[in-house]
């Protein structure tokens, strides 16, 4: 089971990279999220490709959470329980962000682009929930990430082991302040179109 969990990792490690390369243009403004979707869309829309990233996120949940049960009912050392931990964090949050996307996109029939994270985002009534909705979803993968590079360090140097997994963390920390700042209009004007903004307030 842990061998199929990492051979799908792979794949959905290069996905994740091309998704957060995407959320970084937005740090150049809203213009530059967009083209650099559209670009990354001829990619992501090609069925099979489609097909494949959600068979590999379904193989890597599906294949996580008895790793997750399996820590917990061993009682493993405390890194692997922060492992588990942020893997199921990560579960619930790719799970409902999937559906989120999908329903968006098949039932209400919305591009599913900036508008459609800033939107809760930059909503009063929302906002609260959401901020620590993407919050927990983004730093849980870090620190996934960050237990990940413990494990491959710890046998031959325990310090630097400890090191990769607090940096990593830390890195985690700043992308998901800055992610956050990016979808929430802190950094420039966000106008969020009527047809996004009625899905937060009730109308």
């Amino acid at each position: 089971m842990e061998r199929i969990h990492k051979l799908s990792a792979a794949f959905v490690f290069a996905f994740l990279c091309l998704h957060f390369a995407n959320h970084f243009a937005g740090l150049f403004g809203i213009t530059a999220h967009e083209q650099f979707l559209a670009a990354v869309r001829t990619l992501y829309y090609v069925p099979l490709v489609e097909y494949a990233v959600l068979a590999a996120f379904a193989i890597q949940i599906l294949s996580g959470l008895p790793l997750i049960w399996e820590i917990w009912t061993k009682k493993k050392d405390i890194i692997h329980q922060l492992q588990a931990v942020s893997g199921l964090v990560m579960t619930l949050f790719i799970v409902t962000h999937i559906g989120a996307v999908l329903f968006g996109r098949h039932v209400l029939h919305l591009d599913t682009n900036f508008h459609f994270v800033a939107a809760g985002l930059m909503s009063p009534d929302w906002k609260p929930a959401l901020l620590g909705y993407y919050g927990a979803g983004v730093f849980s993968l870090f620190v996934h990430f960050g237990c990940i590079a413990y494990d491959i360090f710890k046998k031959t140097n325990k310090p630097a082991a400890w090191l990769c997994l607090l940096a990593v963390s830390a890195v985690g920390v700043y992308v998901t302040w800055i992610l956050l700042q990016v979808y929430s209009g802190q950094l420039y004007l966000v106008e969020i179109p009527a047809e996004y903004g009625r899905l937060f307030r009730g109308g």
